[in-house]
């Protein structure tokens, strides 16, 4: 069985940017090298999206949805740099 990769809480937002040039802006709910946990909407499963860390595109493609958000899976695992970086913003999110 796969282990699951630690993840760190969040409460910020973030721009995804679809492959026909939409975007969708999302409250991350937590982060991991390989994924991450958003609420918002208009997304579906399977559609692919890019974010940004550290300045260098991420691609990602949404695996799963709920009522309130889903989740992404990154194409490649963040580097350690790249996940340090999106945690720095969880640190100076406000939770409410």
């Amino acid at each position: 069985m796969k282990q699951r990769a630690q993840r760190w809480p969040s409460a910020w937002t973030m721009e995804l940017h679809g492959e026909t040039g939409t975007h969708h802006v999302v409250t991350v709910r937590n982060v991991s090298e390989t994924g991450l946990l958003f609420d918002g909407q208009g997304l579906s499963v399977g559609d692919h999206v890019k974010l940004q860390a550290m300045q260098q595109v991420v691609p990602a493609q949404v695996v799963r949805l709920s009522d309130h958000g889903g989740a992404l899976e990154f194409v490649k695992p963040l580097s350690p740099a790249q996940l340090a970086n999106l945690r720095q913003f969880r640190q100076s999110a406000s939770p409410w």
